[in-house]
């Protein structure tokens, strides 16, 4: 009588943690884990340049309307007036003008964050976070490619919550 009471404590408990844990877990796209998830497929064509990427020659900072999301240096102010791009603008004034946006670009206080920090999403996605993604995940190559979806803005209910 023991033993079966001690199979009976057992089941129940098991059954108790299956839907616990089944009431836990949330439809998101991907989990944070899947974030830094290694990618294990061939190079795909970069679209929008960041600094891991390097600048893509031609490109305009996607604040003016381009695809470069790389951090405003005095070296690639350099290159855009080599292609005869934004010869209006030095580096202070690039600088300026994500500042005035809100949007944060990487520095010594702001990096390695992929896009989870306060300022997040990636600005490609909506938010205000211009630190690429980590190289090699999921994340980067939706960032890179520009294929990702939106995220859908949270709804009154769900706010509550």
């Amino acid at each position: 009588m023991t033993q079966n009471r001690t199979w009976l404590h057992a089941l129940l408990a098991a059954g108790a943690v299956a839907v616990l844990a089944a009431g836990c877990v949330q439809e998101s796209r991907y989990t944070r884990l899947d974030l830094f998830r290694v990618k294990d497929e061939a190079p795909v064509k970069v679209v929008y340049c960041n600094d891991y990427t390097g600048h893509v020659p031609g490109s305009i900072p996607f604040v003016l309307g381009g695809t470069c999301c790389c951090t405003p240096t005095q070296e690639l102010t350099d290159a855009y007036h080599r292609d005869g791009l934004l010869l209006d603008y030095d580096l202070g004034r690039l600088k300026q003008l994500y500042e005035s946006l809100g949007i944060q670009i990487m520095d010594d206080q702001h990096h390695d964050c992929n896009n989870q920090c306060p300022w997040g999403p990636h600005i490609l996605q909506g938010g205000k976070c211009m630190v690429p993604p980590t190289p090699g995940t999921r994340h980067y190559e939706e960032i890179i490619t520009g294929r990702f979806r939106l995220p859908e803005p949270e709804h009154e209910d769900t706010k509550r919550r």
